[in-house]
């Protein structure tokens, strides 16, 4: 169990706080939220839950109390993102059927007492999420991961080897990484942007630590 470090919480977010007990145990909070809570590095407002197990909108509006009046935003098979007014809103997100696999194992937070995921293992779905898009918040949450938990990136890219399987690519991640040429970066700091480029350029691709996986991921 850890203290989280709430004051990267927005108010709306800090009321809701203390009903996420009512959060199913079969989810597993992930994204930019749950390494803030962990690390403190910055605010962060939405709140994206992940289960392996599978589940059904409707159902899961019904059995969660605090959903009741939410507005849905997005309902699919598994998708579920919802807006929570408490004062202002909070959104919130939960996949399901996910085939992740799982390097470290997971951990209850202080108060709700619902599973966060390691560290180990939001750095390695962070890997992944910035060879997709190109935001300040995903560079500035691995900077703190590599800075801060202070988390090797070579570890970094194992561990999003378990996490996505051969759907990840170490070398396009470490471009990544290491390219801040896009307009959407053009805030992030540039001793950050030379810290990551370092970090890039000590990495060598044919010796990456082997770490056993806590879960493997699962083949469709």
């Amino acid at each position: 169990m850890f203290a989280p470090k709430l004051a990267i919480l927005p108010e709306p977010q800090l009321k809701l706080w203390s009903e996420l007990a009512q959060t199913p145990s079969m989810f597993t909070l992930y994204g930019g939220t749950a390494i803030a809570l962990r690390l403190g590095h910055r605010s962060s407002v939405d709140f994206d839950f992940f289960a392996w197990d599978t589940f059904v909108p409707a159902e899961l509006v019904a059995t969660i109390p605090y959903l009741a009046g939410a507005t849905s935003r997005r309902s699919a098979a598994n998708t579920l993102t919802v807006t929570v007014e408490r004062d202002g809103p909070v959104q919130m997100s939960f996949f399901g059927g996910l085939q992740l696999g799982q390097a470290s194992t997971s951990e209850p937070v202080e108060g709700p007492g619902f599973a966060v995921a390691s560290l180990l293992d939001l750095a390695g779905t962070k890997a992944a999420v910035v060879t997709q898009r190109a935001e300040v918040k995903d560079y500035l949450d691995i900077h703190a991961l590599l800075t801060q938990a202070r988390i090797p990136l070579p570890e970094i890219l194992s561990a999003a080897a378990i996490i996505y399987g051969d759907e990840f690519s170490p070398l396009i991640a470490l471009k990544a990484i290491s390219y801040h040429d896009d307009p959407a970066l053009a805030d992030l700091p540039a001793s950050m942007r030379t810290d990551l480029i370092a970090a890039v350029r000590s990495v060598d691709l044919e010796h990456l630590p082997a770490i056993e996986a806590v879960k493997l991921r699962s083949k469709r």
